[in-house]
């Protein structure tokens, strides 16, 4: 298995768990720790949209480096 995969799948991991704890912190946030809901909602819109961004610019990358590897 080639290293650079092992960094490659990690990315995709924490893409993933800033999604879902954006998603948390959107609708499941429990009410005792007293957090006011502009804060809540502008917190979990900025985690759930930096997964996202993280996606993608991951996979932007991965394609150039597979376009590189095929005209070699």
């Amino acid at each position: 298995m080639d290293p650079s995969k092992i960094f490659v799948y990690f990315g995709y991991t924490m893409a993933a768990v800033f999604g879902v704890l954006g998603v948390f912190v959107l609708f499941f946030f429990p009410e005792e720790f007293h957090v006011p809901d502009k804060f809540r909602v502008m917190f979990g819109v900025v985690l759930l949209l930096y997964g996202i961004y993280r996606f993608i610019s991951l996979r932007i990358k991965q394609r150039q480096d597979d376009e590189e590897r095929r005209f070699r």
